[in-house]
């Protein structure tokens, strides 16, 4: 059976900060804070240099071992970059709710400009939100439970929204199938490979994709296990499935790094071209989601927006215009990336960001 494809229209383009024309230079020398340059014997002996007065933002992830949190904080660090008189600090808390909640506190302590979370228990920083915003500091939260929690603002992407995309990018794709081999009915088996065993968003594009799946009776999940986000595991369970179903028509993997080891297993059984492949995050660059779907080696992918984009612009226009108010909440959708306009995609950038 030919691989499947399948085309759902999307809106095109990733916005990101202008460059400053004000970043010191690389290499410049030590100035005072009257900015007299410091004598190099005096720099060599003393250590002495600039007082760091460049407002801070702090990016509080939950687990840089997901590809989308990694790719959050490199996004953050170059769009920052960017900006003069800003400076980054960025912490991980590993998926550990009281380690997040410490660097919270050591956050706060560091009187940033602006904090931004991605949480581990939103419900655990609600305290620690509040006092940052008390002392004066923008918090923006990263996920949509944190709506009453306090913040400035949240930025968020519906999981169980992208889930559902990405029920119906299958659905399309065993349409197509159905419809190839004169069958009325459309009908296939489905393999989930989770991120990690038990997690909010884990759960929530889990949801989601079953939920999606329910349009078409004839569609069903046959196997659902997790690779705690790696894609070497990924393989270990799909391969498992394979022997167990013997036969599927779909895989569904909750990120594009799980959906390559999963394509990997698919290969050594002998039957990638006949399952479509499906991942979420859609990044781009080498060996990425948006790279991985041109040179086919996955079927599909559901971009995640990176969110921090945004949250930037929201602070940096609060602290420009004292009389701007965010809104409580922006929702930024996903969008499904597949073979047919992916060139479109990487030229031109995925996803629209909400004007302020």
């Amino acid at each position: 059976m030919p691989r499947l494809s399948f085309l759902l229209p999307v809106a095109l383009f990733l916005t990101a900060c202008r460059p400053s024309e004000e970043q010191p230079q690389p290499g410049a020398p030590p100035v005072s804070e009257s900015g007299i340059p410091l004598p190099p014997e005096i720099v060599e002996k003393t250590g002495l240099g600039v007082k760091d007065e460049r407002a801070g933002i702090i990016l509080l992830l939950q687990d840089t071992r997901v590809a989308l949190q990694e790719f959050q904080r490199n996004g953050l660090v170059m769009l920052v970059g960017r900006q003069a008189g800003y400076k980054l600090t960025t912490q991980d808390a590993a998926a550990s709710a009281s380690r997040q909640q410490e660097q919270f506190r050591q956050a706060i302590a560091a009187k940033p400009a602006a904090i931004f979370v991605s949480p581990v228990d939103p419900a655990s920083l609600a305290a620690l939100i509040v006092e940052a915003q008390t002392a004066g500091i923008i918090v923006i939260g990263l996920d949509k439970r944190m709506l009453n929690e306090g913040c400035a603002s949240i930025v968020f992407s519906d999981q169980h929204r992208v889930g559902l995309m990405a029920a119906q990018t299958v659905l399309d794709a065993l349409k197509r199938k159905a419809a190839e081999e004169n069958r009325a009915e459309t009908t296939g088996r489905v393999v989930q490979i989770r991120g990690a065993e038990d997690s909010f968003s884990t759960n929530e594009l889990a949801e989601g994709f079953v939920d999606g799946l329910r349009k078409e009776p004839g569609v069903i999940v046959v196997h659902d296990a997790p690779a705690d986000w790696k894609a070497e595991t990924a393989t270990l369970r799909t391969a498992e499935a394979f022997r167990l179903q013997k036969q599927f028509d779909v895989i569904f993997a909750h990120n594009d790094t799980i959906a390559l080891g999963a394509a990997k297993a698919a290969t050594d059984a002998g039957q990638r071209e006949s399952v479509f492949i499906i991942g979420t995050d859609g990044i781009a660059g080498q060996k990425r989601g948006m790279e991985l779907v041109r040179q086919g080696e996955l079927d599909a992918t559901i971009v995640q927006p990176a969110l921090v984009d945004l949250a930037l612009q929201i602070v940096l226009r609060m602290r420009k215009d004292k009389h701007f108010k965010p809104q409580a909440a922006y929702e930024i959708e996903p969008v499904a990336v597949v073979p047919k306009n992916v060139e479109q995609s990487l030229r031109m950038g995925t996803y629209k960001l909400p004007k302020l």
